[in-house]
């Protein structure tokens, strides 16, 4: 009996044993999805504290940015351009996620455009509360959506998951990236610092109790408040407390225009190394005039082709490293414009661009020698003057103190339906439903808008081929090559001279395949002869234009949800509407008709740009639950 009892007692601890030592081995189990997923230049994944969750306890998880070099992502507050990252959680029943709690940024300067930006390795924790009942096995899902930015911005997103076990009780054991994680958890911003805010002479004012900083820096919650490339300036007060003075973006608006004598959250601020979250309350009156400690500038960024040695680094101070910067002579500059006419050439090749040059060099067909050189040269004119023109559209916005930098205008959803819309619109004309301007040229004895200028309207073709140039130049602007880019980058923080250089160099390399055609006899011999192939051409021409707006429609959708695309989707409907109202009643129609076709295609098109632009009047888009803008979010 009792070797009886005591075999059962043993297969019973060995089977208790054997249990216990399964559930160990399935807690050590490394999470399923630690491998990241690879989106152009950053590699992104979804990460856990613990390699188990524990029923009942929060789980620490994160969103792993790996950045290429040169690369950067953004913080809640992008700064004068880019967009925050954001989460769409999918979580199974009972979990719900927190919000993003954001690591303080680097405030980056790239001309005159400054930025709160992540680069290298960055964690975005999130809390996640693990429902008491919780057991198995459970997979996280996230859907990632991030905008990642050198010489040029790309929007990205991927769908993220994560798979771990769950334990009923105990400690769980570590992952391989619980240090990096705590090491992010404890550099958050956890005690608040308490301030004083007041708004005067243009400028928000903090004035704060801090153990003798040497050098502070403030990154606002809200956007568009702050002047974000302007010093921070920071001075010790008599009574031994300190200030530091931001200038405001709009002097009549601010960051602490809502203060009270409540305590909000303005922001966070770092003083030397040390993050704190600023609470700030209205001051009572004046603050008094201390002694300047520092100014904080931002560090600059410069592209990967420029002018600082070891990375294109600068001292923290904003100022470049002593003995590595190469300066902006004359060596420095002649690269510039090499890179710049490079960009320029590349240009003629992108989608945007290569229909409207490419009937224009098809339009030297039948020309005589003389006439060819003069459209190659009005032609020319207007690349030169367009991009001369946005130059000093540049310089003017730069002088007025606006942020202004090249291949940020992809960031404004506004500028990026409109340029959508005129894609559609010159698709729409290439494939032959209206032509403009009867007075600019003829193709193969059919009117177009934008080739080259027809014998037999001698004195249309000149200013035709200078309306094709500046047209080219104008649709170019999302299909930045990357040397235009570098070149570009270069040019933002120099003088007036410089910038102008830059861009003439960019025009030339531009129209330089025109111009050799023009003034090659030989070369325009070797081109087909003139047939009704040309008009076949330019209908073909026309599906490049229309896959550059789509491209375009998806970067709205990026920017500002399905809504914005939608808008744009109906207002180009409206604006074909508008086009064929003219080609079918307009053009052909009698002198007494035709005031009548124009006032309703341009009502159509009037139209058609309000319904497209309607939905970006609110700003972006409001998520269907807080978790997409990284806020708390709960399982369906």
């Amino acid at each position: 009996m009792a070797e009886r009892f005591l075999s059962r007692g043993l297969r019973g601890a060995v089977l208790a044993g054997a249990m216990a030592l399964a559930a160990g081995l399935a807690a050590l189990s490394p999470p399923v999805a630690a491998q990241g997923t690879r989106v152009e230049a950053v590699e992104v994944a979804l990460v856990a504290r613990d390699a188990a969750a524990v029923a009942g306890r929060p789980l620490q998880v994160a969103l792993r940015i790996r950045h290429d070099p040169h690369w950067h992502s953004y913080w809640r507050n992008p700064g004068d351009s880019g967009l925050p990252t954001r989460l769409e959680w999918r979580l199974p029943a009972g979990w719900q996620a927190g919000e993003i709690r954001w690591p303080a940024p680097q405030r980056v300067l790239i001309g005159p455009l400054a930025n709160h930006v992540y680069e290298d390795e960055v964690l975005l924790p999130v809390s996640l509360s693990v429902p008491a009942q919780a057991a198995g096995q459970v997979t996280l899902q996230a859907q990632a959506h991030w905008l990642m930015c050198r010489d040029v911005c790309i929007p990205g997103e991927a769908s993220l998951s994560l798979s771990l076990p769950v334990q009923a009780a105990g400690e769980p054991p570590a992952s391989p990236h619980r240090a990096a994680i705590d090491a992010t958890l404890a550099a958050l911003p956890v005690s608040p610092l308490s301030a004083q805010a007041l708004l005067a002479d243009g400028r928000l004012s903090l004035r704060f109790v801090a153990a003798s900083p040497r050098r502070a820096e403030f990154f606002p919650y809200e956007e568009g408040t702050l002047q974000t490339a302007a010093p921070q300036r920071l001075s010790r007060l008599p009574d031994g407390s300190h200030r530091l003075d931001v200038p405001l973006a709009d002097p009549a608006q601010g960051a602490a225009s809502s203060l009270s004598g409540t305590p909000r959250a303005l922001g966070v601020i770092r003083l030397d190394d040390q993050v704190s979250e600023v609470m700030a309350v209205a001051a009572s009156g004046p603050m008094p005039v201390g002694e300047p400690v520092s100014e904080a500038v931002g560090r600059q960024l410069l592209p990967p082709a420029g002018r600082v040695a070891g990375g294109g680094l600068a001292a923290p101070s904003g100022r470049p490293i002593a003995g590595e910067a190469a300066g902006s002579g004359p060596g420095s500059l002649g690269l510039a414009m090499l890179f710049g006419a490079l960009g320029g050439l590349i240009l003629n090749l992108m989608p945007c661009v290569f229909p409207v040059v490419g009937l224009k060099v098809m339009g030297f067909v039948g020309h005589g020698p003389a006439q060819a050189r003069r459209a190659a040269i009005a032609f020319a004119l207007g690349v030169l003057a367009t991009f001369l023109g946005l130059a000093g559209l540049l310089l003017a916005l730069r002088a007025a103190g606006q942020a202004v930098g090249w291949g940020f205008q992809l960031q404004s959803p506004v500028f990026v339906a409109l340029l959508a819309l005129l894609f559609v619109l010159i698709a729409l004309n290439f494939a032959g439903l209206f032509e403009v301007g009867l007075s600019l040229t003829r193709l193969g004895g059919v009117e177009a808008a934008i080739t080259a200028g027809s014998p037999a309207r001698p004195g249309g073709g000149l200013p035709g081929a200078f309306g094709s140039g500046a047209l080219a130049v104008l649709v170019a602007t999302p299909c930045t090559a990357p040397f235009m880019g570098s070149a570009l980058g270069f040019t933002l923080g120099e003088p007036a001279p410089v910038v102008l250089a830059v861009f003439a160099a960019i025009a030339a390399g531009m129209a330089l395949p025109y111009l050799v055609l023009g003034f090659a006899p030989a070369l325009i011999a070797r081109l087909p002869r003139p047939g009704r192939w040309m008009e076949s051409l330019r209908q073909f021409m026309a599906f490049p234009m229309l896959t550059s707006a789509a491209w375009l429609a998806w970067v709205l959708g990026q920017q500002a949800g399905i809504d914005a695309v939608f808008g744009l989707a109906i207002g180009a409907v409206l604006l074909a509407l508008a086009g064929w109202i003219v080609g079918r009643f307009a053009q052909p129609a009698a002198a007494a008709r035709r005031p009548f076709a124009v006032a309703l295609a341009l009502g159509a098109a009037i139209a058609g740009v309000w319904v497209a632009l309607m939905p970006l009047s609110a700003g972006p888009p409001a998520p269907g639950d807080a978790a997409a803008a990284g806020g708390a979010a709960s399982a369906p």
